[in-house]
């Protein structure tokens, strides 16, 4: 019971710094509107956290995103990284946790999303997968409706798409 209270500092893990400097990156690319596909693993998984939302493999990912940055502006303001750990052994494994929130904005229309998501990475340092949790759907699907023009030309694609 005594050594649960060890004084000792825990190791962090050496990779985590650098794990923290691309999950930065990738937001970067959203706020810039250009992700750099070269932070993702070529097996990447974007976990589908949303109601029936499926997960996305790294292109379908990188279309999805590049669709989203195209359409709206998001800047992600007060984030707190916190390294992860392993859900067996306890030990802090490199991976990255964040919490923050999202500033949407699509035309006049700004929403703020706060949001909650964690990145595991592999030997190379490229991210394996990414689970975030906000309500996603319900931002764009206000900022939409505050831009009724946009929201007919993604319409019309999708019809394109599906004939």
């Amino acid at each position: 019971m005594l050594s649960a209270c060890s004084s000792e500092p825990v190791q962090q893990n050496p990779a985590y710094e650098q794990n923290v400097a691309s999950m930065k990156a990738m937001f970067d690319g959203f706020q810039n509107k250009s992700i750099d596909p070269s932070l993702f693993a070529e097996d990447f998984v974007d976990v589908g956290t949303g109601f029936e939302e499926v997960d996305r493999n790294k292109a379908d990912a990188m279309q999805q995103w590049k669709m989203m940055t195209r359409v709206m502006d998001a800047e992600l303001t007060n984030a707190i990284y916190l390294p992860g750990i392993d859900t067996l052994t306890l030990a802090l494994d490199g991976s990255v946790r964040y919490y923050g929130q999202w500033k949407m904005t699509m035309g006049e229309a700004t929403q703020s999303l706060m949001a909650y998501g964690s990145m595991e990475f592999n030997e190379a340092g490229e991210i394996r997968n990414f689970a975030h949790y906000a309500d996603w759907t319900a931002t764009f699907g206000a900022l939409l409706a505050e831009n009724p023009e946009i929201a007919a030309k993604l319409e019309q694609r999708a019809n394109r798409s599906a004939q």
